[in-house]
């Protein structure tokens, strides 16, 4: 049995999507996740439409999903986690480094964002933008193109998330968010991967924060010949 109580497979494959996201909401309560509004994202953006083909009861377990081009989406409780540490509110601007589903830019936008997600592989991007239609998400940009590369003209945000793992994260990448700003990432070390967190303070400087091990894939950078 997994954390909370949720089954990573057997018996979750045959709940409905309700009942998924109803013991999944339920999971977050108990592990003291109980802002209103995250809790409210979650509900009002359905996972079943970034996520097609995946079983309704798999769609909330604490399992990363498979996804085209060879990826993965994160599970639905690290989401959780990272929107509470990225302490989002109404009108701050977002930047995303990995779209995947499109999933996590839906919750993002809902809780008040304007976010910006680049994402290196046109089919996850495709499927994306007509699962970020179908859900009605407002606000969200996405580019096809390499999130890792120094891209001029785009601007500052008040929070960038990489959604992978890297050795070295780009220094240029911290630059984009402004004192106050706040960047959530992964570091790869050897064998391992770790959350980290930057947050910088009214004087701009910002320390590495580690937060412990994670389960995040490799963010691969440049753009692929195919896919």
């Amino acid at each position: 049995m997994m954390p909370g109580g949720s089954a990573p497979g057997g018996l979750a494959d045959g709940l409905s999507a309700d009942t998924a996201l109803a013991r999944f909401i339920l999971d977050l309560r108990s592990k003291g996740l109980t802002d209103p509004a995250l809790l409210t994202a979650f509900e009002r953006v359905p996972r079943a439409r970034f996520l097609p083909g995946i079983a309704p009861g798999r769609l909330y377990s604490p399992l990363a999903l498979p996804l085209p081009c060879g990826e993965e989406a994160t599970d639905p409780f690290s989401l959780a986690r990272h929107l509470v540490l990225l302490d989002l509110r109404p009108g701050l601007r977002v930047l995303e480094i990995g779209t995947g589903s499109g999933f996590l830019a839906a919750l993002m936008a809902r809780l008040g964002a304007s976010v910006t997600s680049y994402e290196r592989y046109r089919t996850l991007i495709r499927q994306a933008e007509a699962a970020l239609r179908a859900s009605g998400a407002e606000d969200v940009r996405l580019a096809l193109g390499d999130g890792l590369a120094r891209i001029e003209g785009l601007g500052g945000f008040d929070r960038v998330i990489l959604n992978g793992a890297l050795e070295q994260v780009p220094a240029f990448l911290l630059e984009r968010i402004g004192p106050g700003g706040i960047m959530l990432g992964h570091r790869r070390r050897g064998r391992e991967t770790r959350l980290v967190i930057w947050r910088k303070d009214l004087t701009g400087h910002a320390k590495p924060q580690d937060l412990g091990p994670s389960r995040a894939g490799i963010l691969r950078a440049g753009l692929p010949a195919a896919l």
